[in-house]
């Protein structure tokens, strides 16, 4: 089913549950944010608002305050992916029509999900060791939903674009599984 959404073009994405602030400043944007927090809509957020196939995040808003009249700071959560179908760029603040993304395959085992969470912790570690100024992540251990606690787990992870681009546009699970996994893996093996 396609379904059209505001577009913000942020330069990033969002995995599902993962928590974020945006700043708005653009009248474009402002329009944007007041037309979903006054109609209680979601928007997606993007790279760009001109990649027809992208993959962006749904996300909605949690809390937003006023800095100015021309200025906002907006809390958002990703409650889903959807990909990019057309784009318009013609009304007062883009739109695009975008279709569900769907995972595909057999989730991650629990022992392997539990594996995978303590070797984030290490790497956590190894990442504060070497500088990187970040919050410890609290993990909240649910297994019930393995492939919900695959994004739980793969939103904790500080990483360049280039991964987090790889973990949104794979839609088999277990790939996406495989590529969090040896990204962790790789941080582990540099405290060698």
């Amino acid at each position: 089913m396609i379904i059209e959404f505001p577009l913000f073009g942020a330069g990033i994405n969002y995995f599902p549950y993962e928590i974020s602030v945006l700043r708005i400043f653009e009248p474009r944007y402002l329009l944007l944010i007041g037309d979903c927090i006054k109609n209680n809509n979601t928007f997606c957020v993007g790279n760009s608002i001109d990649t027809i196939g992208e993959v962006v995040s749904e996300v909605k808003i949690l809390d937003h305050k006023d800095i100015s009249n021309a200025e906002q700071v907006v809390v958002v959560e990703c409650i889903n992916l959807m990909k990019i179908t057309n784009i318009n760029l013609d009304d007062e603040y883009p739109k695009a029509n975008c279709e569900n993304v769907v995972d595909v395959g057999l989730p991650p085992t629990e022992e392997e999900l539990l594996q995978l969470q303590n070797n984030i912790k290490r790497s956590m570690g190894i990442m504060l060791e070497q500088g990187l100024d970040i919050d410890l992540p609290t993990f909240e251990i649910d297994t019930s939903n393995r492939i919900l606690k695959l994004w739980e787990l793969t939103s904790k992870v500080p990483m360049n674009d280039e991964v987090r681009k790889s973990l949104l546009e794979e839609k088999e699970i277990i790939k996406r599984y495989e590529i969090l996994n040896n990204y962790i893996k790789s941080i582990n093996d540099m405290s060698f």
